[in-house]
């Protein structure tokens, strides 16, 4: 499905909890004519290095035809079209100012395996890494409270608090 970066992967395997919320607002519009398409959201939170991530996984059609640079165009190429998977492109989230910024990698959600697959070279946070995990339902949690419907962790999740 996906092809990891030959180069430059840390040793250590990075503790990392990924949350898939549905999208709430699936096919609205935002613009004449234009929907909003992913079917995901998601946070990736990663303990060490310190960072957060956020996906949008579309289907392979509507992941692919966002690719706006060079590096998106390339990993397009290490990517098969699955029609039982999404696929996103990865922003780092700055909690303080609230900035979005694209880095490299691709995150890619199997449904018929619920297997989800994801690489991350990311400069700024000295991360890069490929991860391999399985997805399971969550619980749903107070009525009060936003809880994800999947979770896709490598640690105990007590680790991120």
């Amino acid at each position: 499905m996906l092809t990891t970066p030959a180069t430059h992967t840390t040793h250590t395997t990075p503790a990392l909890a990924v949350r898939l919320f549905d999208n709430q607002k699936y096919g609205t519009t935002y613009g004449k004519g234009v929907y909003r398409r992913a079917l995901y959201n998601g946070t990736v939170d990663i303990k060490q290095p310190q960072a957060k991530y956020l996906i949008d996984l579309f289907s392979y059609q509507d992941w692919m035809n966002q690719a706006r640079t060079d590096q998106q165009m390339a990993a397009i190429d290490s990517v098969q079209e699955d029609k039982d998977a999404l696929f996103s492109w990865i922003q780092r989230y700055d909690p303080k100012s609230k900035s979005k910024t694209l880095v490299s990698g691709v995150c890619v959600f199997s449904l018929a395996k619920m297997s989800l697959q994801m690489v991350i070279q990311d400069d700024a946070s000295d991360l890069c890494n490929h991860w391999q995990l399985d997805v399971r339902h969550c619980r749903q949690a107070a009525t009060n409270q936003s809880s994800p419907q999947l979770l896709a962790t490598n640690t105990d999740l007590e680790v991120f608090k």
